[in-house]
């Protein structure tokens, strides 16, 4: 048997503020882009042999396969792929034209021993600002870049690592429940971006309850096992049931330069509502606002807010 879910898994979210250095045109959705751009700055300052990831004799020490690929030991026996758990990146700025002087902001979320790289990743979009940003090169530089509670670990060239505080997940759920459990009515989870996810061996097309809490459940295992527990999902005694709920199909392209083709990466939008949700099952729900859920989280999939709905 494995151990319970560990909440205590340390995180830190770090706000960039980007200034753009010319008149230029981004992507509606930047995760893909900027997740992408961030992998090959890490390769191009990284990498001591030809990025051929497969065959390469440094896999134990590589910087890249530490930071983008958040390297596990052991991973649970679902997870078959390079998975990206030690980091998000959030983005929902949906604008596309901007003005030379204008900003962007986005989320970069880590957890674990990812943390302990931040240099590298601030390193990486710097490197990428210089480089220039999707299809267009837009270039940028980095303003700030902000903590969890808004301190500035950068402004400008300046560096604070003072204000470089780590939070646990357990805390953000504390924090979630004392807010949310001031308010009354009906519970909504409200997706703000695709969730990308599989019930009964289907794609979903609708909103399961059950399904939202085991896609937390799940997301908590795998960064157990990236932090170093073996942990089991546990049997819930009921799920939250949807009272009511509105749908949208969700599409978001992407350019893989690995694969060197265009990918459209597709799930599902909108909004559900629970009359109430069991008391084992909020705890899971809460995390998943942070942790995201379902596949290409990585790609920003999987975010969204539990609300009460007469707030």
């Amino acid at each position: 048997m494995g151990e319970k879910i560990n909440f205590d898994i340390p995180y830190i979210r770090l706000r960039f503020q980007a200034e753009l250095i010319s008149d230029t045109i981004l992507p509606v959705t930047k995760v893909a882009a900027l997740r992408g751009g961030m992998g090959e700055m890490l390769l191009r300052q990284n990498c001591v042999m030809d990025q051929n990831c497969g065959s390469c004799r440094f896999q134990r020490c590589c910087v890249v396969r530490h930071t983008f690929y958040s390297h596990m030991e052991k991973r649970p026996p679902y997870v078959t792929g390079a998975e990206s758990v030690g980091y998000l990146i959030e983005c929902t700025d949906l604008r596309t034209k901007f003005r030379r002087g204008s900003c962007f902001e986005f989320s970069l979320i880590l957890f674990g021993d990812s943390i302990a790289f931040f240099n590298i990743y601030l390193q990486a979009f710097c490197q990428l600002g210089m480089v220039g940003l999707g299809k267009q090169k837009s270039r940028f530089q980095i303003r700030t870049v902000c903590s969890t509670r808004g301190e500035p670990v950068v402004s400008g060239n300046e560096v604070n690592m003072g204000a470089y505080r780590i939070g646990a997940v357990s805390d953000y759920i504390s924090d979630r429940k004392q807010i949310l459990r001031k308010g009354g009515g009906s519970w909504m989870v409200k997706f703000l971006t695709p969730l990308n996810m599989k019930y009964q061996q289907e794609v979903m097309r609708q909103f399961y309850g059950e399904a939202l809490v085991k896609g937390a459940a799940r997301r908590l295992q795998m960064l157990n096992y990236y932090t170093g527990t073996e942990a089991e999902i546990p049997e819930f005694s009921e799920y939250p049931e949807i009272i009511r709920q509105s749908v949208h199909t969700a599409r978001v392209e992407r350019y893989s330069a690995t694969q060197d083709s265009h990918m459209t990466l597709r799930g599902i939008t909108g909004t559900a509502v629970f009359a109430e949700i069991p008391e084992d099952c909020l705890d899971y729900l809460i995390a998943g606002e942070l942790i995201h859920i379902g596949k290409n989280t990585s790609f920003g999939f999987g975010k969204y807010v539990l609300r009460r709905e007469n707030r």
